[in-house]
């Protein structure tokens, strides 16, 4: 099954900019780091969960 998922966040452009500075994160926009962490951060917790709960890991994947 597929779900789409879509929506906006409101980010401090400052505390993002200095963040990534301190990761060196200097390979990808301010755009694609929010969006990729928003997004592991949210697939590594629904599988985290599934597991966790006797379900099988890896059965969350990101497709475009």
């Amino acid at each position: 099954m597929k779900i789409n998922i879509n929506f906006t966040v409101e980010i401090d452009p400052k505390d993002i900019g200095l963040y990534m500075h301190e990761l060196n994160a200097v390979d990808e926009s301010m755009r694609e780091f929010v969006t990729s962490y928003i997004v592991s951060g949210g697939i590594g917790s629904l599988e985290e969960a599934l597991a966790n709960n006797g379900f099988g890991y890896n059965t969350v994947r990101r497709v475009k």
